[in-house]
């Protein structure tokens, strides 16, 4: 007799929970990776876009320099620096667009490099603050009216255009531009300053034409007619291709680090000073050589960009850096390509962080940032 085999129960179909557990498992990890890599190609991305645009304001302040026969001075707030003269009030038209004075130069040599704080009236911190954010857009751009820089319309209260349009102001286009900022780069604030005013190259003291308005004022007091301004038209010198590209400087951090807002987070955007963003949303900042006797065609050569601690690289190749000012960590090491540079550009990054008190910060703020020396 034949024996019987037993019957084989056929197998359910789909998968076991294992084996989905398994695909599952692959699937996340296969999104992880392209996440990942998506991520960093877009930070790649906009760190090359960072690098161009810098690169374009660079050639801009080139310009510029041919154009007027200096480079642009650094405008700010000057109660940020160190011992600073009061300027022009926060809110205010003119608030971080006073011009500061150059740095006097600190005691010591290359030799013996003061140490990050050592100085009494004229210390380190004062060079490392003299910088700006608005610098770009006021001499590059111009985004201002006649009695802000000479160039365009002047403003009714509110920001509405004036009543008789058929002035010359309101003809001139295209609409950004500046009037010639004259031997001080200041519209005369420095050496020519307005009457009445304190000068030292505040603001109020811009002397726009012989009877200017100060602080943007549009009505003037008896007998003033800002309409009718001379000059030679400048610029503008860059391109902003959108409103992207404009932040408006709201407040500094305690280590001087502008506070930026976009078009559309504050009420006021359209009056704020501006500053141009880099493509991490942050604002680049402008750095240059000190000058004499408020004349920025004279460069003051006891100091460089050598002695600005936020300049300097975290890595050095061989024989590309030299001894400078000492920073926080009593580290003397710079920049070779500093010590001969006019001006530079600053960004924080793809971490939009800095430390401008120390090369190596133990935070790796400045591991990422972007610097470009010129002209």
């Amino acid at each position: 007799m034949q024996a019987t085999r037993p019957t084989r129960r056929p197998r359910p179909a789909g998968f076991s929970v294992v084996e989905l557990l398994v695909v599952i498992g692959i699937l996340i990890a296969i999104i992880s990776s392209l996440v990942v890599g998506l991520g960093y190609a877009s930070r790649q991305a906009r760190v090359a876009n960072t690098e161009f645009l810098m690169n374009t304001i660079m050639t801009s302040l080139v310009q510029f320099r041919t154009a007027t026969g200096y480079l642009p001075p650094v405008l700010g707030d000057p109660r940020q620096m160190p011992n600073g003269p009061a300027g022009t009030a926060v809110g205010e038209l003119g608030w971080c667009r006073d011009g500061i004075p150059s740095p006097e130069p600190f005691p010591g040599t290359q030799n013996d490099p003061p140490a990050y704080g050592s100085w009494s009236t004229a210390n380190v911190d004062t060079i490392q603050r003299w910088r700006s954010a608005t610098t770009i857009p006021e001499y590059l751009l111009g985004p201002g009216n006649r009695a802000q820089d000479g160039y365009g319309v002047i403003m009714e209260a509110g920001g509405a255009l004036p009543g008789n349009t058929a002035t010359p102001g309101y003809r001139e286009q295209p609409a950004l531009g500046i009037r010639s900022p004259g031997a001080d780069g200041l519209w005369g604030a420095v050496l020519n300053p307005r009457a009445g005013t304190a000068g030292g190259g505040l603001f109020a003291a811009r002397n726009l034409a012989a009877n200017a308005p100060a602080q943007g004022n549009t009505t003037g007091a008896s007998g003033q007619d800002p309409t009718f301004l001379k000059g030679q038209p400048l610029g503008p010198f860059l391109e902003a291709k959108s409103d992207s590209d404009i932040g408006a400087v709201t407040r500094f951090e305690d280590n001087g680090t502008p506070i930026v807002a976009r078009s559309g987070e504050i009420n006021d955007f359209d009056a704020a000073p501006k500053c141009i963003l880099d493509y991490f949303g942050k604002p680049i900042l402008y750095y240059r050589r000190g000058y004499l006797n408020g004349d920025p065609k004279r460069l003051d050569r006891r100091w460089t960009l050598a002695d600005v601690v936020a300049l300097r690289p975290t890595v050095f190749g061989r024989g590309e850096d030299v001894e400078a000012v000492r920073d926080a960590n009593d580290d003397p090491s710079a920049s070779r390509a500093a010590l001969s540079a006019e001006c530079a550009l600053l960004s924080f990054g793809p971490d939009t962080r800095w430390d401008p008190t120390r090369r190596a910060d133990p935070a790796g703020y400045n591991e990422d940032n972007i610097v470009r020396f010129g002209p």
